[in-house]
């Protein structure tokens, strides 16, 4: 028995292999050595069990943008997946493909919010931030002379050790540390706030 469509990416990145049979979405990354005895096995009818696949009376949403390497899954109570289709011709098409051979309630097309689109890159610049302003009180306080002793446990040094290894570098040093890891965060801001390509949504349950 065929198998009702598979699409393969020779990129190496991402999953390699989707398939859609029977009411089931597939997904699978394969190592380059293993592609041919896969592809032969998928030409005999044969999915083996290293392919991960959802049936789709479990979905509630499908999410498709041009600028997103993945397809974004709901489903069950509250689970999320992801399929990684780097190739954006490629994820359109399955997109296209599952829209049109199961039974959507509805589908939605909107623009991302300012605040979805910045929500990630923010908390990491929030966090380097306020993890470098933590430290940037050790070195003051290590400069006005007090003097810090850590009692050594089974877990590590701890966030509080490693702030206080990094005091004891000094102010250059920090900035130095910082400095790029804040630009890298504001860049990706940057990066999604011009990216407001439109989501487009599968809906399942409601």
């Amino acid at each position: 028995m065929s198998i009702e469509k598979v699409w393969y990416s020779p990129v190496q990145k991402g999953h390699n292999f989707i398939l859609f049979n029977e009411q089931i979405f597939y997904k699978r990354k394969v190592k380059l050595e293993n592609v041919g005895r896969v592809k032969q096995e998928l030409s005999q009818g044969k999915i083996d069990d290293q392919f991960f696949g959802l049936p789709i009376g479990y979905l509630r949403r499908v999410e498709y943008r041009d600028d997103d390497p993945e397809l974004k899954i709901s489903y069950g109570q509250d689970s999320e997946d992801t399929f990684d289709i780097p190739n954006q011709a490629l994820r359109k098409e399955v997109f296209d493909y599952v829209k049109n051979n199961t039974t959507v309630e509805q589908t939605i097309v909107k623009k991302p919010s300012v605040l979805s689109r910045i929500k990630k890159p923010l908390i990491a610049l929030f966090v380097v931030l306020g993890l470098f302003a933590f430290i940037y009180s050790w070195i003051l306080d290590l400069n006005a002379g007090y003097v810090y002793e850590l009692v050594p446990g089974r877990r590590g040094p701890g966030l509080v050790g490693i702030s206080l290894a990094l005091a004891q570098l000094g102010l250059v040093k920090n900035i130095l540390i910082f400095s790029p890891l804040a630009l890298i965060a504001l860049y990706r801001i940057k990066i999604n706030l011009d990216n407001d390509s439109e989501i487009h949504s599968l809906i399942y349950r409601t």
